[in-house]
């Protein structure tokens, strides 16, 4: 049986990239320079900028995200994406600027332990395969330097649940708040969280709807030395 993961691989993550191409190119086209996610990530991290150099995104499909988020916090960028249909037209359209896109899944990142000062997570970890998400996760925390940041946005409906992909059969969507996995461990602190909805830049009655961006710090030292004893 062929994971999630590899299904994307091998051809869904060309045909989601195919289905959403219009609707990213007007988006560009329009002059909205910056999505709401992205609005509200580079605004949250103005006060960090100068501490920001490297920036990689995860699911960064054609790039588009990652240009504006690296444009906004003056930053060099590498994108990660199954879809080579998505890497080879962001490469063309980002010639002569500071980011860069290679076609790979997240559970085994090409890139050298905490090169990045900012990691995001660009609305993907509800496609990938449970069999290796926390894989995915873990390689974010290697690659993420310590005092770096950890952004997700993603499905975040307050009760974890899966439903069946709309676009094919045998893939499902997995709802829930991954910040989660990385708050709960005590190595990130929360600095910023804001809900909003899958259409629209406010938040959704509509449970399934609902979609949150998380802003992380990793902390230098989450075990500070105190008095001794056992």
């Amino acid at each position: 049986m062929s994971s999630q993961d590899d299904i994307f691989k091998n051809g869904e993550a060309d045909q989601w990239f195919a289905r959403n191409r219009g609707a990213m190119d007007r988006l560009s086209d329009s002059g909205h320079a910056l999505s709401h996610d992205i609005r509200l990530l580079s605004g949250w991290l103005q006060p960090a900028r100068n501490d920001i150099h490297n920036i990689l995104e995860i699911g960064c499909c054609n790039g588009q995200k990652l240009q504006a988020l690296c444009r906004e916090l003056d930053a060099s960028g590498a994108g990660l994406d199954p879809s080579s249909q998505a890497v080879e037209d962001g490469n063309m359209r980002m010639q002569g600027t500071p980011a860069h896109l290679i076609c790979g899944t997240a559970d085994a990142l090409p890139f050298d332990t905490g090169r990045f000062d900012l990691v995001y997570f660009g609305f993907c970890l509800y496609l990938m395969d449970r069999r290796t998400l926390l894989q995915a996760l873990s390689e974010a925390d290697r690659v993420l330097r310590a005092g770096g940041f950890l952004a997700i946005t993603d499905f975040d409906p307050g009760v974890m649940h899966k439903r069946a992909y709309t676009h094919r059969e045998g893939i499902f969507s997995y709802k829930q708040d991954y910040s989660k996995f990385f708050t709960e461990s005590g190595l990130y602190y929360l600095v910023s969280k804001a809900a909003f909805s899958h259409q629209q830049a406010f938040f959704d009655p509509v449970a399934d709807e609902r979609v949150s961006m998380a802003l992380l710090y990793k902390e230098i030292d989450a075990y500070p030395l105190k008095a001794t004893g056992f």
